[in-house]
């Protein structure tokens, strides 16, 4: 941003702590890795499904959405301060903070058969850093007078852009659940109480046979292999 002097650029401190607070929130398929990587790793990942849809062809809640459980108040894969899948797998969460979803808003429209999501993202001042530069991060918002994002992908360029992957992978799995729902061969519902949880992205493995490939999750098992290798 032109014009600007000693603009803030977020530099992580590594202090682990953002490993510590709850929710982690996960896509379907970074739920999939994520129990890959502790059976992998010798102990159980536990997980919460959020947001449900039901799927009336097959008779099953589809989960939109997971929550990571934390273990004693941590990340289960934190190992001291640091992450022990950093160079394996970092969910899109931990890729983007300080910069997180606030609010995740499904939209299902019945009458044209399609799914989409709005996402509210902001900076989290439960991170030291942005405590640290949260003044002058107003104080140029203020002067600036454009929209936050402008300000966000020069303070935090690659947590900005971690968001930005994470609302294409959302869009893409509603997207191939709605093209579903138009050609009849689902029935999307309002979530069905106390009925089976699928999920979406298991359940739309079935009929999209790329899409681990598309979403990059078979490539996380090779890099498992080559990683355990060298431990």
């Amino acid at each position: 941003m032109s014009g600007v002097s000693n603009f803030p650029i977020f530099k992580c401190r590594m202090c682990g702590f953002c490993c510590t607070m709850s929710p982690i929130s996960l896509l379907p398929h970074e739920e999939v890795i994520l129990h890959m990587l502790g059976e992998y790793m010798g102990f159980e990942v536990k997980t919460t499904h959020g947001y449900t849809v039901y799927e009336a062809a097959n008779g099953v809640n589809l989960a939109f959405s997971y929550v990571l459980h934390l273990e004693n108040g941590r990340c289960p894969f934190l190992r001291g301060n640091l992450c022990g899948i950093h160079y394996v797998y970092k969910p899109y969460i931990c890729r983007s903070f300080p910069y997180i979803p606030r609010h995740v808003k499904y939209h299902i429209d019945e009458e044209n058969r399609y799914i989409m999501a709005t996402t509210e993202h902001g900076l989290s001042l439960a991170c030291p850093v942005v405590k640290r530069d949260r003044g002058a991060l107003e104080k140029i918002e203020a002067m600036y007078g454009g929209p936050m994002e402008k300000i966000l992908i020069h303070y935090y360029k690659d947590g900005y852009a971690a968001a930005v992957e994470a609302e294409n992978a959302r869009s893409l799995l509603l997207r191939l659940l709605s093209k579903l729902w138009r050609d009849n061969i689902i029935d999307v519902k309002p979530s069905k109480h106390g009925g089976i949880v699928v999920n979406l992205y298991e359940f739309l493995r079935k009929y999209y046979p790329d899409l681990p490939s598309v979403l990059g999750v078979d490539k996380v098992g090779s890099r498992v292999r080559t990683w355990l290798r060298t431990r």
